[in-house]
């Protein structure tokens, strides 16, 4: 059985997401795919656009065969948290042999050469970072002349390579992972695809392959459109239509505005200095900046400086909501990363692989919320977590029953 493993958010699933996985079956030839999802909050500290199942099903009609759920505890930070606990998702199944990912830097040998230098960080390079932070450098502007001091490249040429591994969405995870990996000891071989024609960043919404992000910016300033249509394979548009009618979605974090000032206002300094990522005196910005602000995009422009980018403030802000504080992340993750395999979605193929996984798995795999009180302790603590990112982003619905809690207890797994 040859197994591959792609990490992702699918939020929405669009064309490039399928380019990835084509052109990754191609690349592999596997029997079966296994995605890591993140689920109703993703990496850059945003409510995804529909929930974590209606995403997950999309992703298997669209060729993924099983799709777990990225913990949230892990799916909401860094990129090198986020890649770690993916990576280790991918380790605990047993039976990953590939992880495909994209990257606009389409070279492994020069993906590996960043990766080398972050595990383990050396002296050196530890302690330029640290002066370029202290300089006021928000991290990936330090960390970017801090490996320039370290690599010292010999030409322009070199120095544009580092640049754009360093400030490209995609090479940046592509770097975490091939750290992770390593951290971890995988025996999961990397494979890499180009990403093609459209950047993360870019705003404007294309016929085809598009961004994700310029894909959600048309659905919520415009609708559910034919500029939608054409850049969304017709199953996931299909799935994706289907729900926003029923009023689950579209989503962001403007959905929640009220329950997050709410919970700013009602927390003082001390509360949000514990959450994880605040540092450095910016809870008493945080609070002084919430009395005034009359919006969530008010309150993060008055708290943006270079040194506390826009992602960085909105994970802070789910990392309060979710009451996610740095000693108990830090308790979560105890070396061995996510501490179960959440099933959100698999294929009608699936059968050979799920009954190999039951045989493989590290850790205990999680079909119903209600089998977590057979778990230990600590397997139930992370699972909370799930469950209260899952009551919480439902206040965001229009949908009345879309609105209520403990979803993740009776929301069954989608089988195609």
């Amino acid at each position: 059985m040859r197994v591959l493993g792609i990490i992702a958010e699918y939020n929405p699933f669009h064309y490039g997401h399928l380019y990835h996985l084509m052109k990754s079956k191609e690349l592999i030839q596997p029997d079966f795919v296994i995605a890591v999802q993140s689920g109703n909050f993703t990496q850059r500290g945003e409510a995804a656009i529909t929930d974590k199942w209606i995403r997950a099903e999309a992703a298997v009609h669209c060729g993924a065969d099983l799709v777990l759920e990225l913990p949230v505890v892990y799916a909401v930070q860094t990129a090198e948290l986020f890649a770690y606990g993916a990576v280790q998702t991918l380790n605990h199944t047993g039976l990953t042999d590939y992880l495909s990912f994209g990257s606009e830097i389409d070279d492994l040998d020069q993906l590996r050469a960043i990766a080398e230098l972050f595990v383990p960080e050396n002296e050196i390079y530890r302690n330029s970072l640290k002066s370029f932070l202290q300089q006021g450098l928000s991290f990936p502007a330090a960390r970017y002349q801090a490996v320039l001091h370290y690599l010292a490249p010999s030409s322009e040429e070199s120095a544009g390579i580092i640049k754009s591994i360093l400030s490209d969405s995609n090479s940046i995870l592509a770097v975490e992972y091939l750290k992770a990996l390593k951290k971890t000891g995988s025996p999961i071989l990397p494979v890499t695809v180009p990403r093609i024609r459209s950047s993360y960043r870019s705003p404007k919404i294309k016929k085809g392959i598009t961004s994700a992000a310029s894909i959600r910016r048309e659905i919520l300033q415009n609708g559910w459109n034919e500029k939608v249509r054409d850049a969304v394979p017709e199953t996931a548009f299909s799935i994706l239509s289907g729900a926003f009618e029923k009023g689950m979605g579209p989503m962001d974090n403007r959905s929640l505005e009220d329950l997050i000032l709410g919970l700013l206002r009602r927390s003082n300094a001390a509360e949000i200095k514990s959450w994880m990522d605040v540092s450095e005196g910016l809870e008493n910005r945080i609070k002084e900046s919430a009395q005034n602000a009359s919006s969530l995009d008010g309150l993060l422009s008055s708290i943006k400086t270079r040194r506390y980018v826009h992602t960085r403030l909105q994970r802070v802000l789910i990392h309060g909501l979710l009451n996610l504080t740095t000693e108990t992340f830090h308790r979560l993750n105890d070396g061995l990363g996510p501490k179960y395999l959440r099933i959100l979605a698999f294929s009608g193929n699936a059968t050979p692989l799920l009954k190999q996984l039951k045989k493989t798995a590290r850790v205990p795999i999680l079909t119903k919320a209600a089998h977590i009180a057979r778990q230990e302790k600590s397997v139930q603590e992370m699972f909370a977590f799930d469950r209260l990112a899952g009551d919480l982003y439902a206040l965001g619905m229009k949908n009345p029953d879309g609105r209520k809690g403990d979803r993740d207890y009776t929301r069954e797994v989608f089988r195609s």
